[in-house]
C-alpha cells in the first residue's frame, strides 16, 4: 500500500506540475506582478498560501512580525493548515497526496522537500535568487554553512534554510560548588575529569553522609551516548580521517572510548540508570543534589536560580571539552540549519515570492524575525545595541517562547542572529557561550556535521534509500552492543571481532562508500 501511495503521489505531482503552466522562470511563463526593485513588492495587497507547522505552531498571519512584513511588502501569507492541527507529518502527507500544494512550503525534513523538488513539486530557486534576491545571494557567499545546507547534492536549491550564526549547540557542565568544597581544580583532560568525578562519588560533596552522588548523568543517555565517547575522539557514527570517511566503531579509538566509559560506569561515576532514566534526569538529579557533570544546552545555567533556596551555593559552570589522551580537543556536535521554506510548482508568481523571501534577509526583515517589533519586544540602548524588554525576559514562559508569540524565530529562510539568543542567557550560560565562541579551533571546518550526535549530512538521492536501509539495520545493533559493553553484560575484547564481522554482513562498507560519495559531492558543490 505504501509503495502504491508513493507512485500515486509522483503521478499526481507530475500532473499538477504540468497543470501549473508556465508560472516559473524555468517554463518561461506568466508575467509577474512584482516590482523588481524596492517596496512594496506588489502594488496591490496579495495573498499567497503557506504550509508551515514549526514545533506544533501552525503559521498564523496575525503574528505581529508577519503583519509588519505585510505592511512593508503588500504580501500576506495564509496558512493551509488548521490552527488546531499539530501533526506536521500527517498534514504534509495529506497535502502532497491531494495534489493541491501551497504556494510556500516549509517542512521539518529537508530531504522530503528536496525529493518533492526533484519530482516536480518544488521549483529550483537558483536562477530566481541570482536575478531577484540580492540579499539571499549575498548570504550564500558570506555564510558557508548556509550555502552548504541550501544546495541539494544535484546542484539545485529547493528551499532557503534557516541558518544559525552560532556554532555551539551544547556545553560540558560541572558543579563548581562541589569542586570548591573538595578543593579540586577544574579538569582539563579526560583523566583529570575521571579523577574529579571519582572524588565526587567517594568524598561526599553533598554532605549528607551517604554515598549517593551520581557524578555523570545525561537526560539523553538513551539516545545520545556519543557525547561522552567524543572525549576519546570516537563515536558510534561516521567521521573523517585525513579527508576520508570512516565508521568509528571499526576504528582503534573506539576500543579506548568504550573501555574507558565502561570503567567509569563500573566505578559508579556514571549514572546507573544512564540508559533508562530519560529526559527528567536533569531535573531529578540536580534538584536532589546528586548530579554533578553533564553535556547539555545553555538552559543548565537556569538551575542556579531555581535551586538556590533548597541548595545554597549551588553552581554549575561550563568547562572546555576535555583534552583526549591523544591531545585532541574537539567539539563534534554543532548547530545545523533547519529546512526553512521553498516555492511550490503551483505558485503563480514565484518572482514575487522570492522577493518576499529576500525581504527577510534585509536588515529590517532580519531584525524583525530575530528580535521582533521595536518598542514591543526590544529596544536600543545608548550604544545602539538591541536588548529585550521585560515582557520578553520575564514573561509567562521562556524568552524564546515569548518571542514566538510575535512570530519570531519561526521556521522560515533566514540567518538566525546568535545575538538574540545571547541576549536571553543567564550569566553562566553567557560565560559558556563566550568560552566556546572564543575557540573556533574546537570546531574543525573539515569535520562532518552532527546533530544530537547523529550524522547530519545530505546523501546523494540515488543512494538515499539504500543508505537508510543499511543504517536502519546497523544502528540498533550498534546501540545494543554499546550498551551491553558499558553495562558489563558483554565482554568487549571477546565480542568485538564478531561485532566487526556482523557490521560487514550488514553492509557497513557500502554505507561508508555512500557517505564518502555524498561528502565528495558536497565539497564539489561548495567550490
Amino acid at each position: 500500500m505504501k509503495k502504491g501511495i508513493v507512485v500515486l503521489l509522483i503521478l499526481t505531482l507530475a500532473i499538477c506540475t504540468l497543470a501549473a503552466g508556465g508560472s516559473t522562470e524555468k517554463s518561461g511563463g506568466a508575467e509577474t506582478k512584482a516590482n523588481l526593485e524596492g517596496y512594496p513588492i506588489v502594488d496591490t495587497p496579495t495573498t499567497f498560501t503557506i504550509f508551515s507547522n514549526y514545533d506544533n505552531r501552525v503559521f498564523n498571519s496575525e503574528w505581529a512580525v508577519f503583519k509588519q512584513a505585510a505592511e512593508r511588502t503588500n504580501i500576506t501569507l495564509e496558512s493551509v493548515i488548521s490552527l488546531t492541527n499539530s501533526n506536521e507529518q500527517e498534514a504534509f502527507n495529506l497535502m502532497v497526496a491531494s495534489g493541491n500544494l501551497a504556494d510556500v512550503i516549509s517542512y521539518v525534513d529537508g530531504t522530503e522537500l528536496e525529493n518533492l523538488g526533484r519530482s516536480g513539486g518544488m521549483i529550483p530557486l537558483n536562477d530566481l535568487i541570482d536575478k531577484y534576491a540580492p540579499n539571499i545571494k549575498r548570504a550564500l557567499e558570506e555564510y558557508p554553512q548556509f550555502r552548504e545546507d541550501a544546495y541539494s547534492l544535484d546542484g539545485n536549491i529547493y528551499y532557503i534554510p534557516m541558518a544559525p550564526t552560532l556554532k555551539f549547540s551544547a556545553f560540558y557542565w560541572i558543579r563548581k560548588d562541589w569542586l570548591d568544597k573538595l578543593g579540586l581544580e577544574i579538569p582539563t583532560t579526560t583523566e583529570e575529569l575521571h579523577d574529579v568525578l571519582y572524588a565526587f562519588r567517594n568524598e561526599d560533596p553533598n554532605g549528607n553522609g551517604i554515598k549517593d552522588e551520581i557524578p555523570l548523568f545525561d537526560r539523553r543517555g538513551d539516545r545520545s551516548s556519543d557525547e561522552y565517547l567524543h572525549m576519546w575522539n570516537s563515536s558510534t557514527e561516521f567521521s573523517l580521517k585525513d579527508g576520508k570517511v570512516v565508521y568509528d566503531p571499526l576504528e582503534s579509538e573506539f576500543e579506548t572510548a568504550v573501555k574507558e566509559f565502561a570503567r567509569w560506569y563500573a566505578e559508579g561515576i556514571v549514572d546507573p540508570e544512564y540508559f533508562t532514566r530519560g529526559s527528567k534526569s536533569r531535573d531529578v538529579l540536580l534538584a536532589s543534589n546528586l548530579g554533578a557533570f553533564t553535556h547539555d544546552q545553555q538552559s543548565v545555567a537556569s538551575y542556579e536560580d531555581k535551586l538556590q533556596a533548597d541548595i545554597p551555593g549551588f553552581k554549575m559552570i561550563a568547562i572546555a571539552p576535555p583534552i583526549s589522551p591523544t591531545g585532541k580537543q574537539v567539539v563534534w556536535d554543532q548547530r545545523s540549519s533547519a529546512p526553512g521554506w521553498g516555492i511550490s510548482s503551483q505558485c503563480e508568481d514565484p518572482i514575487a515570492v522570492i522577493r518576499y523571501f529576500d525581504y527577510w534577509f534585509t536588515p529590517e526583515g532580519s531584525t524583525a524575525i530575530n528580535w521582533g517589533i521595536e518598542g514591543e519586544t526590544f529596544a536600543y540602548d545608548e550604544n545602539g545595541d538591541k536588548y529585550f524588554l521585560d515582557n520578553i525576559m520575564h514573561g509567562e514562559t521562556t524568552p524564546v517562547l515569548e518571542l514566538r508569540k510575535y512570530g519570531c524565530q519561526h521556521r522560515i529562510g533566514m540567518i538566525q542572529d546568535g545575538e538574540y539568543e545571547i541576549a536571553t542567557m543567564a550569566d553562566e550560560a553567557l560565560k559558556a557561550a563566550e568560552l566556546y565562541t572564543a575557540h573556533p579551533e574546537w570546531y574543525p571546518e573539515d569535520s562532518l556535521r552532527y546533530t544530537n550526535e547523529r550524522l547530519n549530512m545530505k546523501i546523494l538521492p540515488e543512494y538515499d534509500a539504500q543508505y537508510k536501509k543499511i543504517i536502519a539495520n546497523v544502528r540498533p545493533y550498534v546501540d545494543e552492543m554499546y550498551q551491553s559493553w558499558v553495562l558489563g553484560t558483554r565482554d568487549f575484547d571477546s565480542t568485538y571481532p564478531e561485532f566487526c564481522a556482523e557490521l560487514e554482513k550488514r553492509g557497513i562498507q557500502e554505507a561508508i562508500d555512500i557517505v564518502q560519495k555524498s561528502y565528495d559531492a558536497l565539497q564539489a558543490n561548495l567550490q
